[in-house]
């Protein structure tokens, strides 16, 4: 529930200061409750700095708001990374068009030369002077989109098709790369037309009971990681031999098999005309035995 604190008008200046005072225990408070930073800009072109917590200065590691008035011309646009204050400006603009609060995510200059994340919810608000305002609680992401940032490029990894399946009968599959249809002939939308994505049907039918056994015993014996080698047929009917590293874990009860798959045909090959060769040379050997004999 909203709180009004109605002053008396009998002394405007003593009201003013009283506000003031008021406004900073408020703001110290709610930094006190809060893991983000504080910052509050007056929304005019290049967001000048009202306010500013510890918190948010730490962030971009300013040892005091004069430091960073200094260094940014108390406009706090320009501590905002180049590429992202048009994206940003034009986010905030359309959300206040509809409502008075907004989301954003950009990247902000730290003092250091280097940046953070920087995920930013806001309102705006109006001052008892009439200047309109925005008050910003920041999150410092940084971690989180370097995780995903990580994470797409492995996912997105060319050598390898990423997948995740369940562990039921049909091993359903739940998602995977483009890789990793590329390398079974596959679109998306033909596995999942033809198949319903139920890639036991992918596997060569020599493998599959043998997979079957194997995966059954790595559920039963609890083992973290399993790895396979293993034929599928392509649409084509083309065979390609893949070599699955994988690892088991369960979710709300269903257990999950999540992995990598890469094309080892080219090795298979070379292992089947090597075992060739040994068997003709060790077939010469014999051959020529029993003609010293």
């Amino acid at each position: 529930m909203p709180v009004s604190l109605h002053l008396s008008d009998h002394n405007p200046d003593m009201n003013e200061s009283l506000e003031r005072c008021i406004e900073k225990a408020m703001l110290n408070l709610l930094d006190e409750c809060v893991f983000g930073g504080i910052m509050i800009t007056y929304n005019t072109p290049g967001f000048p700095l009202y306010y500013i917590d510890d918190r948010m200065l730490s962030f971009l590691n300013y040892p005091s708001r004069a430091h960073l008035i200094t260094a940014t011309k108390g406009a706090m646009i320009n501590c905002i990374r180049t590429e992202d204050r048009e994206s940003l400006q034009s986010e905030i603009t359309q959300s206040l068009l509809s409502g008075n609060s907004y989301t954003t995510t950009y990247r902000m200059l730290c003092r250091d030369k280097g940046y953070i994340w920087i995920k930013e919810t806001g309102v705006q608000t109006v001052l008892p002077n009439g200047e309109s305002v925005l008050v910003s609680l920041c999150l410092d992401i940084t971690g989180q989109m370097e995780a995903q940032a990580e994470l797409e490029s492995i996912v997105q990894c060319p050598m390898g098709g990423i997948f995740r399946a369940r562990m039921d009968r049909d091993f359903t599959l739940i998602y995977a790369n483009d890789h990793y249809y590329a390398l079974h002939g596959f679109t998306r939308e033909k596995l999942r037309n033809e198949f319903n994505n139920r890639t036991i049907q992918l596997v060569h039918p020599a493998d599959i009971p043998w997979i079957e056994q194997r995966l059954r015993k790595a559920v039963e014996q609890r083992e973290q990681t399993v790895s396979l080698e293993y034929r599928v047929v392509r649409p084509d009917g083309g065979i390609v031999w893949l070599l699955m590293n994988g690892s088991l874990s369960e979710q709300q009860g269903n257990m999950l098999l999540t992995g990598m798959v890469i094309d080892i045909s080219h090795q298979k090959f070379m292992e089947e005309r090597l075992c060739c060769k040994s068997r003709r040379q060790r077939a010469l050997c014999a051959k020529n035995q029993e003609d010293l004999n």
